[in-house]
């Protein structure tokens, strides 16, 4: 039995709607977005002219595309489904995107400065070779977003891992794209994608645990950037440490500028000019760390003997440095591992719901602090 077609467009239109979306996601179109007219349609696809405008007005609803009136039909970029269809192709690639919110114009650091994200990457690429994938690596300055950097990144990847994520619109971007994605350490909240975190308040409430026991109860704070959950978070749980201790909180022994080491420098000399300065300071980095370390020498004091010093994160340098750094510990390579094994279950379609896992911190102990 044969079924009977009363009109071509009911036949011919959504394969000419797909033809469209694909010459879209591989950009064969004008430059300035515009696609052919309706006749040249026709005479491309040798089909009516209502097979074409039934497409067309589909490709419009769905946003797609746009109509300028005397000018013809545009591309219309800055949409969700334009993401979408490009990033369906495979393209054996996983991106790794470090976010940066320090404008490029003023600062000249790029991934190559990054003190703590290579043991993540390398993490990363690993987990990726053994999938039979590539790593790519980009630097985006998130807060002046463009979207065709962006579509060209989508192009490129089968799945991205984020870090250091600060900007909730390129969160919504990447959200709205149909592409496997997590965030590594990110300062903004979703519970519709993958987040693997350090536990930073665990790690702040040990450290000062530890310094407890070896009788400092004057501990001073230097904090990294406000905007920093990570900063935030070692803040609240260096609180919550003190105060199960019955430790009073002095607000003038915790300062905080940003999370350059010169920040450390200047944030330790605010420590050591007062009247009751701290015996031990916990900084939420190494690097802010090993500016106190710099500013507490210059003073003419010793560490540990006249102050002690404790990091966060464990950097290279921290065992280099004299005296070597005592910090936590981030289990960072592991990061990366597990940040690149959730990409590849939802490659995969293991799953269909968002986990948050947490990577435990571990104390090193060197010689930048003693017992009271």
């Amino acid at each position: 039995m044969f079924m009977e077609i009363r009109n071509e467009s009911d036949f011919f239109y959504k394969d000419i709607k797909n033809k469209i979306k694909d010459k879209i996601a591989a950009d064969k179109y004008e430059s300035d977005g515009r696609i052919p007219s309706e006749r040249e349609l026709c005479s491309i696809y040798d089909v009516s002219r209502t097979t074409i405008r039934r497409a067309i007005d589909e490709l419009v609803e769905e946003n797609f595309l746009i109509k300028r009136p005397g000018k013809g039909t545009y591309i219309k970029y800055n949409n969700t489904n334009k993401h979408k269809i490009i990033s369906k192709k495979n393209t054996g690639n996983i991106i790794f995107l470090r976010c940066s919110h320090h404008d490029p114009k003023v600062s000249d650091s790029t991934i190559c400065d990054d003190i703590f994200y290579p043991k993540i990457m390398a993490g990363i690429d690993k987990t990726v070779t053994e999938k039979k994938y590539h790593c790519i690596v980009k630097y985006l300055y998130e807060n002046s977003l463009d979207e065709d950097i962006i579509d060209e990144i989508i192009k490129k990847a089968d799945g991205i891992i984020c870090g250091e994520l600060h900007s909730k619109k390129l969160l919504n971007i990447l959200l709205e794209i149909d592409i496997p994605l997590v965030l590594i350490n990110p300062s903004v909240i979703s519970s519709k994608v993958n987040i693997v975190e350090i536990n930073n308040f665990i790690g702040a409430y040990d450290v000062i645990d530890y310094l407890v026991k070896l009788g400092h109860r004057k501990i001073g704070f230097i904090g990294g950037a406000s905007t920093s959950f990570s900063a935030k978070y070692r803040k609240y749980g260096y609180l919550e440490a003190l105060n199960k201790e019955g430790i009073k909180i002095d607000d003038s022994k915790i300062i905080s500028y940003g999370w350059r080491l010169e920040d450390g420098y200047k944030a330790a000399g605010n420590l050591l000019e007062l009247k009751d300065r701290p015996t031990a300071i916990f900084a939420v980095s190494d690097l802010l760390a090993i500016g106190a370390i710099n500013a507490i020498k210059d003073s003419g004091l010793l560490v540990p003997d006249d102050i002690s010093v404790i990091g966060f994160d464990d950097i290279d340098m921290a065992s280099q440095i004299k005296p070597s750094l005592t910090t936590m510990k981030v289990r960072k390579f592991r990061m990366g591992e597990v940040a690149t094994e959730l990409i590849f279950e939802q490659l995969n379609n293991n799953r269909d719901y968002y986990r948050k896992i947490s990577i435990s911190t571990d104390l090193q102990v060197r010689d930048s602090v003693k017992k009271l």
